[in-house]
């Protein structure tokens, strides 16, 4: 085990050697927030892997793209030393470029292209504070427990200047605007399995960023900057919901509200970090708020992949996304439109669904940090229920569109990861103190090195 300020402990923790002129070492460990983000990138996988059974082109390299991907992603959740995180987060650009590229839709060339650019370049001011963390350090060292032990960047415009070249980098990967307009071609463009990767695991590893990096290498800056990251969280949360009104792409719309939903999570972070450490009786909420931010990630995860199944089939089915094209398919196709709207209404927070769960602490940690603020967010939500109901009510209910009469039902290949999502959605809705708890002790160490 290895332990770091505010009672913080890594578990199964292996280290050796790797190029020891440079202090670099093969060094892996866990702690709870790992955990949740490999479980839900051990459990994504294989259901991506299943909703693309029909894929017939180079079947060896798309499974082989999977793998690399999983193994680079779960690399980046484990890593304790900073040059070996620096080199996962890289290389796991490979894959999914591959996987846009090449089993991708009409476009996806331009969207491989855009997605590597934007992700790539963000990248370089993490390369740059991965080495000032390095050369600030003394000894030096790429040890993520020894900095975060140390904090060595000292408090001031050098530790503000990395803060928001890190916000940067790892908002790009979330992503939050305004670094979002890669992910909607990406996602349109991409294999439905890809889309399930990119959105339930992807993303994922901005927030991981954000928390690993900006809350516990820099504290001092994450409390002076606080106001940044809530600032990009509303916006985003705001944009996302609005954009989404208005888009026909399902999805599009799925990107979208992506954006929005990674809006909660920035918020989440910033009502954390200024709660904790104004003190008093903000301490409970703000751990609620920072508890709520991983909740949302491991809960937009589940939500974001089933709806990118669902829009995946329906593209693969009648040849359209486009929800003004529907109309009445829950009369020849009952278990599609099934998990369809349940996918929708976890998306939208339905109280008894894991999504609810998850805004809910949210907007808890934010009304302790920010009060009435949390009206914005709040607001979002009717926002969010707008889009999502009149998608519903214009695709699954309704009248038939003659164009559908023969339209074919899920394949059992593909009600099988549908229902273990709707499963996932209810038990983590119904019994969220499974995680809340797991996560509330580790906030507090987490904040408590603050």
């Amino acid at each position: 085990k290895v332990t770091t300020p505010g009672s913080h402990t890594y578990f199964a923790v292996e280290k050796s050697p790797w190029v020891p002129t440079l202090n670099v070492n093969y060094f892996f460990g866990a702690d709870e927030l790992s955990v949740i983000l490999v479980f839900l990138n051990a459990l994504l996988t294989p259901l991506a892997l299943a909703i693309s059974w029909d894929e017939h082109s180079r079947v060896p390299e798309f499974f082989a793209m999977f793998l690399f991907m999983e193994t680079t992603i779960s690399g980046v959740f484990l890593s304790l030393d900073l040059f070996q995180f620096l080199v996962f987060w890289e290389v796991g650009l490979v894959p999914m470029y591959f996987l846009i590229a090449v089993w991708g839709g009409p476009r996806r060339r331009y969207a491989a292209i855009k997605f590597f650019l934007y992700t790539f370049l963000a990248s370089l001011p993490l390369l740059v504070a991965v080495f000032a963390f390095y050369f600030y350090s003394k000894p030096h060292t790429f040890d993520m427990t020894a900095i975060i032990a140390s904090v060595p960047v000292p408090p001031g415009a050098v530790a503000d200047l990395a803060f928001v070249g890190l916000l940067v980098a790892f908002g790009t990967k979330l992503p939050t605007w305004p670094l979002h307009t890669w992910l909607p071609d990406a996602h349109v463009e991409a294999p439905t399995g890809g889309s399930v990767i990119l959105a339930g695991v992807l993303l994922k590893l901005g927030g991981y960023g954000l928390i690993r990096f900006n809350v516990q290498m820099l504290p001092t800056a994450a409390v002076d900057l606080y106001w940044l990251l809530a600032l990009v969280g509303i916006i985003s949360i705001l944009y996302g919901a609005l954009v989404c009104i208005a888009q026909d792409d399902l999805k599009r719309l799925v990107a979208f509200s992506s954006v929005s939903h990674m809006g909660f999570v920035t918020l989440g972070i910033a009502a954390g970090v200024y709660g904790f450490s104004a003190g008093g009786g903000y301490g409970r909420g703000a751990v609620l708020g920072f508890s709520g931010a991983i909740f949302q990630m491991f809960a937009h995860g589940l939500v974001s992949a089933a709806l990118f199944m669902v829009a995946g089939s329906l593209g693969h089915k009648i040849g359209t996304r486009n929800i003004s094209d529907l109309g009445g398919i829950a009369k020849k196709a009952p278990r599609f439109a099934t998990f369809m709207m349940v996918s929708f209404l976890a998306s939208l927070g339905l109280p008894g669904l894991v999504g609810f769960v998850a805004e809910f602490s949210v907007f808890v940690g934010v009304y302790a940090a920010f009060g009435l603020l949390v009206f914005v967010p709040i607001l979002t939500v009717v926002f969010t229920a707008a889009y999502y109901i009149w998608a519903m009510q214009r695709a699954i209910f309704g009248p038939l569109n003659p164009k559908w009469e023969t339209m074919p039902d899920l394949h059992r290949f593909e009600v099988a990861p549908l229902a273990v999502l709707t499963l996932a959605f209810a038990v983590f809705g119904i019994v969220p103190i499974v995680l809340l708890d797991f996560l509330s002790t580790w906030s507090q160490g987490i904040l408590g090195g603050l």
